[in-house]
């Protein structure tokens, strides 16, 4: 009996075994499925970033200027944007020794302005060479030696930008983007800078052709649904609070008038 009793706990034990062995490996598939998912969560969302981070980088001398608004490039104020492509070059980072410094200020070839203008709107139009009077400064244009002078001051961007939305189709992508005053930043008390509350949106629509991205439109928007959920529901609350206090009067007030009655009644009574 003994040795039957034994042989029925071996038993046991190698039933066991490959039920373990396939839990093991549910166990092991699972965890690799679920690090594959958050592995491409972390990619998307890093390539999402990453988009944005470039439309930010692209679009920054674009808004710095506070831009007029257009429907298609070609019926787009010619002034600026050239004024934008000048301050793509001087926003990209150019090596010190790049240009030449002249009296008034850097000396830029106008076929350096012409090829930046290309990248930001395409050869749908084509570049009009003139001065520019900025804002509180002037990029002096020079026909004859066909370059720009621009003026080595310090200015502060009217606006920088905060791509909040991507809508894309087969030629074009369609950017919703906040407008941050350039003067409205303040540092903090652990000395970080405090993003201030966009003044404004605006929707910049890109042209896709031959795989790259062109400037086609710029439009102003209105606040973004999310926004606005928030401020609608912020203003419910406010509402929600005054309908409160109104039914906490009225019922008081009907208290009081019942109470009146009752004392009334009581006196005639009397």
């Amino acid at each position: 009996m003994a040795g039957e009793s034994v042989k029925k706990h071996n038993g046991t034990h190698r039933a066991a075994f490959p039920i373990g062995l396939a839990i093991s490996l549910l166990a092991l598939i699972g965890l690799a499925a679920l690090i594959v998912l958050l592995s491409a969560g972390i990619k998307n969302i890093a390539e999402k970033n990453k988009d944005f981070s470039e439309y930010n980088k692209m679009l920054t001398p674009v808004v710095l200027i506070d831009p007029s608004g257009f429907d298609d490039i070609t019926k787009a104020d010619m002034s600026e944007l050239i004024e934008m492509s000048v301050w793509a070059i001087l926003k990209s980072d150019i090596s010190p020794d790049t240009y030449t410094i002249g009296e008034g200020g850097i000396i830029i070839p106008e076929n350096d302005v012409g090829e930046q203008f290309k990248k930001l709107f395409g050869t749908e139009v084509t570049p009009v060479h003139a001065t520019v009077e900025g804002y509180e400064y002037e990029f002096t244009y020079d026909a004859d030696a066909k370059t720009y002078t621009i003026p080595i001051t310090g200015i502060v961007p009217i606006y920088t930008p905060k791509v909040i939305e991507k809508k894309e189709s087969a030629d074009k992508i369609i950017l919703t983007v906040a407008l941050i005053s350039g003067e409205a930043w303040q540092q903090g008390p652990d000395g970080a800078m405090v993003e201030p509350e966009p003044d404004k949106y605006i929707r910049v629509t890109l042209r896709v052709k031959d795989g790259q991205q062109f400037i086609s439109a710029i439009q102003a928007t209105t606040t973004p649904e999310t926004a606005s959920s928030a401020s609608t529901s912020e203003n419910t609350t406010e509402n929600q609070d005054l309908i409160d206090k109104a039914d906490v009067v009225a019922k008081e007030s009907t208290e009081s008038e019942t109470q009146n009655e009752t004392d009334e009644k009581g006196e005639s009574i009397t």
